[in-house]
């Protein structure tokens, strides 16, 4: 067990890191090596704990035993979790998959000490196990960032930008939300449809965008809109993909999907994701001029288009001041926080937010109506702001007279659509 061995693993570990990491990266992104400083922080921790297991086992127990063995499976292990963060069944589970992922690294330990000190002592095993499951803990708590690959830093992005760029995007932009929509299956007669339209906000972090796009495979599934559906999303890696999210573009877009719509029978999903104050919602794409979306703007649009039928989503912060505006008989309104609140979980690193997650992943597939997936989203959301000692974002629920026979029309109208699998968008 030399020294020659632990450096050798050590950059065998070091390479697998790099590559999962650039395997699951956004794109564009660039190397950097600022997520070194993380990794060598918690490799310390980990010498640590090597150190401290061997002293239990013995005042003459070779650490560098311990450690070189640890550093020779973790390369397997490292793979075999991130391999798994990316199976649908266990993403929808987190509890689950902790839970699976701890006895999985609590036998291997079992095994790793036998192979570094011999025949196995009660007391080192115990230490050994105690360390392994306040490792969640302790990584919650740390909260390093160990990406080696990132997205080109925002504010560059930004200074690229140049006038004549600028004017002929925004320029674009109504001939790109025509054709999107132009693509959108219309309105048959029969059972009422769903037409979906996610909208995110702001471009940076890039959370609300993979949110936006989460949720329309969220409605989706649940109501069979695939093909039915239009983003607007503002990224601040990608102003190609999909139209820009501003107040001009979605009201285009829902004025053009009204005319697609028969305005009797069928059902807008309208999904907002961004920041949030007390005014409404950031819009934000760089340097481009956009106005913020308030709740007058937005009910000014949705009545403009034409659609009777709506269930309007907002997924930010203070989202709740868009209750009162949105309100009436045919319409049915979820915010992830009143409109005196803060919600949670919008960092880059993030695939949904705590909302997101709550609702649309862990709530939505699995419930048999609107209404039962906010209940048990917010009993969700409220557990988690207990546990991490957070003010409650207390999310809202308003649901029309007339839109809840309509809701229970379209959800006969998709009977198998609960427990739907959906694939977070990355």
């Amino acid at each position: 067990m030399s020294f020659d061995s632990a450096a050798a693993l050590l950059a065998v570990n070091l390479a697998v890191w790099a590559a999962l990491d650039r395997l699951h990266a956004e794109r564009p992104s660039e190397f950097g090596p600022d997520g070194l400083f993380g990794l060598a922080c918690y490799l310390l921790l980990a010498f640590i704990a090597c150190a401290v297991v061997a002293r239990v086992q013995s005042r003459s127990a070779p650490t560098r035993a311990l450690l070189v063995t640890v550093l020779a499976v973790s390369p397997y292990v490292l793979a075999l979790l991130w391999l798994a963060s990316d199976v649908p069944w266990l993403t929808a589970r987190p509890l689950l998959a902790m839970l699976l992922g701890l006895v999985y690294v609590v036998l291997l330990a079992v095994r790793v000490l036998g192979a570094a000190f011999g025949p196995l002592r009660l007391a080192p095993t115990l230490t050994a196990i105690a360390l392994i499951l306040a490792t969640p803990w302790a990584l919650s708590w740390l909260d390093l960032d160990t990406r080696l690959w990132m997205p080109p830093d925002t504010e560059e992005a930004q200074e690229e930008d140049d006038p004549a760029a600028t004017e002929a995007l925004l320029y674009d932009q109504p001939a790109r939300i025509a054709a999107v929509v132009a693509r959108v299956t219309p309105s048959e007669p029969g059972a009422p449809r769903a037409y979906f339209v996610g909208f995110a906000g702001d471009a940076d972090p890039e959370v609300f965008s993979r949110e936006a796009q989460f949720a329309r495979q969220a409605f989706a599934a649940r109501f069979g809109s695939a093909d039915r559906s239009v983003l607007l999303i503002n990224d601040a890696g990608d102003r190609d993909s999909w139209p820009i999210a501003s107040l001009s573009g979605l009201g285009q877009t829902l004025k053009l999907l009204g005319a697609r719509m028969d305005p009797e029978q069928d059902v807008l999903v309208l999904f907002l994701t961004s920041h949030g104050s007390e005014d409404g919602l950031e819009v934000r794409n760089g340097t481009l001029p956009l106005a913020p979306l308030d709740p007058e703007d937005l009910r000014q649009a949705l009545d403009e288009s034409g659609i009777r039928w709506r269930v309007v989503v907002v997924s930010a912060c203070y989202a709740g001041v868009f209750m009162d505006a949105l309100k009436n008989e045919t319409t049915a309104v979820v915010t992830a926080s009143d409109a005196d609140h803060s919600s949670f979980g919008c960092q880059a690193d993030r695939d949904l937010t705590w909302f997101g997650e709550a609702f649309l992943r862990d709530s939505l597939p699995e419930s048999d109506s609107l209404e039962e997936a906010f209940a048990r989203a917010a009993k969700l959301i409220g557990q988690r702001e207990d546990h991490e000692h957070e003010v409650h974002s207390n999310p809202q629920l308003f649901v029309g007279a007339l839109m809840r026979h309509k809701l229970q029309e379209l959800e006969s109208s998709h009977p198998t659509a609960r427990g739907n699998p959906v694939i977070v968008a990355r």
